[in-house]
């Protein structure tokens, strides 16, 4: 018998990294491939621009990771982002069905179903389609919000809370298309967001109060829980890109701007440290530029500060204080691994800022529980969760789900 498989693709702005898991007897989730390949400019801001490009990408990704699991991936669940991908909280409330004059009903599945359908009844912008609905919690006949479906409690009255994320449809069909001529097809589509979320945060911090900033090439998607629930979800659109682009200011190449990132930049430095002074190529490798690491990491600072700057604006406008989050805020994505960014955004923010490593899943590779493959980890965990609770869902309803919900129509054309 083969085992359950499950495979998660990040379409991201400079790379696509897939990751390709499988399911053993004990129903652990064990990693057994993951492939990375770069988009060479067909993905934009985590919108595509180039669809052969994207597809190649997407293609050369799921064939290595295909070929170190041994397993042909046929369907797969995709991240996307954005300045387009955005949240917003819903409410909606039904009346649970009297099992007589006297007596409450149980509240079903189908309740559970019409409540959350209830609080996504607003109007969207033409362009816009629902994403995602996570569900933030329940009340029945006005009692304090519950975590859990309260399925077969009796009550007279239903409401459900959620946090409805919504993205642009043309972005969203663009994407679909990539997986599609890479020739795979989309099981689940996730903010990214949620799934670096899934993949890096425990409960505990997620139940006090923490944000979750995964910073890309491009974009940096936040994620904010509290109360164990998602709180508010955006994309700013900035990322690790625009500290190349600033080092790029003193006119030098890219690949040059890169491998000062990675070698000289140390965010923590004070201007007591030894200055050095460091050769570096000019556009067209023709010449070189001696240039010291004190204006390397002026340079990387100040582009570093705008950033931290950009998340900080987007929670304040959201409403959300320091105090909302005793947990901090956990980074996760390849920038996240600038030396010295943690502690220069702590300072900023005035918050505990730490590195998130993807968890919760058996790994194959030490390569794999790096903040870059955060993503499409999520992925795959969040793909399987949904489809455990599906089958719980099954089995704890002897009506099955084709009759209730044949049962709640009945119950709408009275």
């Amino acid at each position: 018998m083969n085992p359950e498989i499950y495979a998660g693709v990040d379409v991201g702005s400079r790379n696509v990294i897939c990751v390709v898991a499988e399911v053993d007897e004990e129903n652990i989730l064990h990693i057994t491939g993951a492939g990375q390949a770069p988009t060479s400019g067909s993905v934009i801001e985590g919108v595509i621009v180039d669809l052969p490009g994207a597809a190649e990408a997407v293609s050369i990704a799921i064939e290595e990771a295909e070929s170190l699991s041994s397993w042909k991936i046929v369907e797969t669940a995709v991240s996307i982002s954005g300045s387009h991908v955005r949240g917003f909280p819903g409410r909606g409330t039904v009346n649970v069905e009297r099992e007589d004059e006297f007596v409450s009903g149980k509240v079903t599945w189908m309740d559970i179903e019409d409540a959350t359908e209830t609080a996504q009844l607003i109007k969207l912008p033409r362009e816009s389609m629902v994403l995602r609905t996570e569900k933030c919690g329940y009340t029945i006949d006005g009692s304090s919000r519950l975590a859990r479906p309260p399925v077969g409690l009796r009550a007279e009255r239903l409401t459900a809370d959620i946090y409805m994320v919504t993205a642009d449809r043309t972005a969203v069909l663009n994407l679909e298309q990539v997986i599609r001529d890479a020739g795979k097809n989309v099981s689940a589509l996730y903010p990214s967001a949620s799934a670096s979320a899934r993949s890096v945060l425990t409960p505990d911090e997620m139940e006090i109060g923490v944000v979750l900033a995964d910073i890309g090439a491009d974009t940096t998607d936040i994620a904010v829980f509290h109360s164990g629930v998602l709180a508010h979800l955006a994309v700013v659109p900035c990322g690790g890109e625009s500290i190349t682009r600033a080092l790029q200011q003193i006119r030098i190449p890219r690949y040059e701007a890169e491998r000062l990132k990675k070698e000289y930049i140390d965010l923590t430095r004070t201007s007591k440290t030894r200055d050095r002074e460091i050769s570096v190529s000019t556009f067209g490798g023709r010449s070189t530029i001696p240039i010291t690491d004190e204006v390397i990491n002026e340079i990387a600072y100040r582009s570093a500060g705008n950033l931290i700057g950009d998340i900080l604006c987007e929670l304040k406008q959201a409403g959300i204080q320091e105090s909302d989050l005793p947990a901090g805020i956990v980074l996760s994505g390849g920038t996240s691994y600038l030396r010295g960014l943690t502690s220069m955004a702590s300072r900023i923010i005035g918050i505990p800022v730490e590195v998130g490593r993807p968890g919760g899943i058996d790994m194959s590779s030490s390569l794999i529980e790096s903040a870059e493959f955060a993503n499409a980890v999520g992925l795959v965990l969040l793909s399987h969760e949904e489809e455990s609770e599906y089958e719980q869902r099954k089995m704890s309803n002897p009506l099955g789900i084709a009759a209730q919900r044949l049962k709640g129509l009945i119950r709408k054309l009275r």
